[in-house]
């Protein structure tokens, strides 16, 4: 029976594979594309705090927890020091993303820990925006496998992380009372 990691392998080098095919617009859209997912999360915190209530949790929250899952992912990378799949293995005629450009470990996927991390705080601060920031955060770690740098496996820890950073922010941002006080009777 196959391990997680082989099983993760293989479906990277499958996507991987399938990517270098595409056409190179597409290229350069996935590349432009896995980047920009991060700014349009954060014009969707301000979206997110002018549409909801306006309390600061709503601005503070997700913004909090974005930085905070880029950090530790970070600081995670360098304890488990994954090589890059880009790095591991080879493809034939290379990855969309030039392995050069990229840090040394994988291990989790930062962008894909910062994705899950807003998604869930603004989710968790304006239900209407879910299925939303689901998808844009599926799509943020999908294109880390397109263009090359990813396992599958890195995605989920980074979601993983996230997720639970998303929260954690969303509560320790109520608990410091960042919202609107209320009126008095």
């Amino acid at each position: 029976m196959r391990s997680l990691l082989e099983l993760s392998a293989e479906w990277y080098l499958a996507i991987a594979e399938w990517a270098t095919s595409t056409p190179h617009w597409v290229h350069a859209l996935a590349l432009f594309g896995t980047q920009a997912l991060l700014a349009v999360f954060a014009l969707l915190t301000l979206v997110a705090w002018w549409r909801a209530d306006r309390r600061l949790a709503v601005l503070v929250a997700p913004l909090l927890a974005g930085g905070a899952a880029w950090v530790a992912a970070g600081l995670v990378k360098d304890v488990f020091q994954q090589d890059r799949p880009c790095r591991a293995m080879t493809i034939p005629g290379g990855t969309v993303e030039n392995c050069a450009d990229v840090s040394i470990w994988s291990l989790p996927s930062g962008h894909s820990a910062t994705a899950a991390a807003v998604a869930v705080a603004l989710a968790m601060l304006w239900r209407r925006i879910t299925a939303i920031v689901v998808l844009l955060a599926l799509l943020e770690g999908f294109s880390r496998i397109f263009v090359g740098v990813h396992y599958p496996h890195d995605v989920l820890a980074g979601y993983l992380l996230g997720a639970v950073l998303g929260a954690a922010s969303v509560f320790a941002c109520n608990a410091l009372r960042f919202q609107r006080k209320s009126p008095e009777l």
